[in-house]
């Protein structure tokens, strides 16, 4: 009977990963780069992306806090999305526009 449950449990489907919060927002700084800070899953890559540039950056392996850091070129009112992966699992992306300072 065990068994079953758990041959039962390896069929289910996977559940999405939630997306991210929206991060916090420094910058643009005098080089013209913003910050973004936030915490996923422990473990994850995390992606930056700037949707007006198309220029992005990751982060390979989250700690076990799962806390990130992304600099990337943006100006204000960019739109930037963030999202990540855990194995072969991503999430939906967070979109949102760079504040003013």
């Amino acid at each position: 009977f065990g068994l079953a449950a758990v041959l039962v449990g390896c069929a289910s489907p996977t559940l999405p990963l939630p997306p991210p919060s929206r991060p916090d927002v420094e910058g643009p700084d005098s080089q013209g780069m913003v910050t973004l800070r936030g915490n996923v899953q422990p473990g994850a890559n995390v992606y930056g992306a700037n949707l007006r540039t198309g220029e992005g950056v990751i982060q390979l392996g989250t700690g076990n806090d799962g806390a990130y850091t992304l600099v990337l070129a943006a100006q204000v009112d960019d739109e930037l999305a963030v999202w990540y992966s855990v194995g072969t699992n991503q999430s939906a992306t967070t979109v949102f526009r760079v504040p003013k300072p």
